[in-house]
């Protein structure tokens, strides 16, 4: 007789699809690791077509991981702040893309040479599409004027050095000229150590930056250490709301989402899966 433990018209269940493999995480959402594995295929056909070897770039496996986790945070606080791109604002801009490229049949060709399906490449520049609005209302707010002071220094290599060059200044010696004749600075020596105007966060070195900007106009400073040895700084004046001149307002533009987004990756829940 039938086995009664077996219901009847029982059907085999469907097998479950197979979980895609991951490369990473991103505050619970995924990045696929065959996303990752053709951004990695991207990547070296575009070095490979500007004549480079990216084995020669140390480890870009791992910096084009990174660079996908930094998109997705990127996209993620956008959706959070509200923006939204519709699917009439990407399908224009595909428009865009094709005529820039010649046309239908070219566009596929090109889709085809980079590795995406029109689905892929949709995904990817709403993405970016997203991600740049919320660029442009940080890089807005970034205020057209600032804090600015106009100072000079002195570099040389031993602090011996320096303090000889701070008792000759106490002595009314002259700061142009002990720079010309003294400094290490190429870039600066020849013009009496003139640092010119500026903002902070634009001189590449921090320590002499932040000296200039805690002295009051004629101070000097006293021997100043950084990694490229030893200054003497002297701030000639100050401008409490100085007008950024485009490119350096561009440069704190870029600084500001630079930092930002360091800080997100950093606060960001994030498994890396995927071995280099």
């Amino acid at each position: 007789g039938q086995n009664p433990a077996t219901p009847t018209g029982a059907s085999t269940p469907a097998p479950a699809a197979p979980t895609p493999a991951l490369a990473a995480m991103v505050n619970g959402e995924a990045i696929l690791l065959d996303d990752y594995q053709q951004e990695i295929a991207r990547y070296e056909l575009a070095q490979a077509s500007l004549g480079l070897d990216p084995t020669q770039q140390g480890d870009y496996r791992a910096a084009v991981l990174e660079s996908q986790i930094q998109q997705k945070v990127l996209e993620q606080a956008a959706a959070q702040a509200g923006f939204a791109v519709s699917d009439e604002e990407v399908n224009a801009k595909i428009d865009e893309v094709k005529a820039a490229r010649g046309g239908d049949e070219a566009f596929g060709n090109w889709l085809l040479a980079n590795l995406y399906t029109l689905d892929q490449f949709r995904a990817a520049l709403r993405g970016q599409m997203l991600s740049a609005r919320l660029i442009e209302q940080m890089a807005a707010a970034v205020p057209t004027t600032a804090e600015h002071v106009h100072a000079r220094h002195i570099l040389v290599g031993d602090e011996a050095a320096a303090n000889d060059l701070l008792a000759q200044l106490a002595a009314g010696g002259d700061f142009a000229g002990l720079a010309s004749a003294n400094s290490l600075d190429t870039s600066t020596r020849f013009a009496g150590g003139a640092l010119g105007w500026f903002p902070r966060g634009l001189l590449p070195v921090r320590e002499v930056e932040d000296a200039a900007f805690n002295l009051q106009p004629g101070e000097l400073s006293g021997v100043v250490r950084s990694s490229l040895g030893f200054h003497i700084v002297q701030t000639l004046e100050r401008d409490p709301a100085r007008e950024l001149s485009a490119d350096t307002r561009l440069l704190l533009q870029q600084q500001t989402v630079e930092q930002w987004l360091q800080e997100q990756t950093s606060r960001a829940n994030i498994q890396r899966i995927a071995s280099p």
